[in-house]
């Protein structure tokens, strides 16, 4: 059981505040354009992008709780629970994002071998114009660096033993 003292949210050292951070940028992350869809054709583009919470809803929940949950067991000084929370957050973006590089990888080659040879003669006019959609489906990294970052300056940031000058 968790027992919060009076005392515990007056000073935050400087190990507290480096973990808010961290699990701050995880959490910006998240709501910073993850993934980019682009589809065209002669008749219509039509482009746009996701956050991960968007993009993948379960998981994108769970790495919002768990950067909060973090931040709040740092600010009670349970490191302990806090490393724990830190570590699946990075192991769930780890797995994601190879799940994420697999998929956009079967979809492209399932796209390619799909689509006609832009000189075969299998569609003509009209019909051609509408059948040929080319699809892009491809990762904003700057969300990935961020969540990424955000979860490794947090367990850095955890396994620091020594307590710097508390701010005041």
């Amino acid at each position: 059981m968790i027992k919060i003292q009076r005392g515990d949210f007056m000073a935050l050292s400087r190990k507290q505040i480096a973990i808010i951070i961290g699990a701050s940028i995880l959490l910006t992350g998240l709501f910073l354009p993850a993934i980019s869809l682009n589809a065209n054709n002669l008749l219509a583009n039509i482009a746009g992008s996701s956050n991960y919470i968007q993009a993948d809803q379960t998981y994108g929940v769970i790495l919002l709780l768990l950067s909060l949950i973090v931040v709040t067991l740092a600010i009670a000084k349970k490191f302990q629970w806090a490393f724990i929370g830190a570590v699946a957050a990075l192991g769930i973006l780890v797995f994601r994002l190879v799940t994420f590089l697999s998929d956009i990888s079967k979809f492209n080659s399932l796209q390619s071998s799909i689509n006609p040879d832009p000189f075969s003669l299998e569609f003509d006019g009209f019909m051609r114009m509408t059948q040929e959609i080319t699809v892009g489906i491809s990762l904003n990294w700057i969300s990935w660096i961020a969540m990424f970052a955000g979860s490794i300056i947090t367990i850095i940031a955890l396994l620091r033993e020594d307590e710097i000058n508390e701010i005041k």
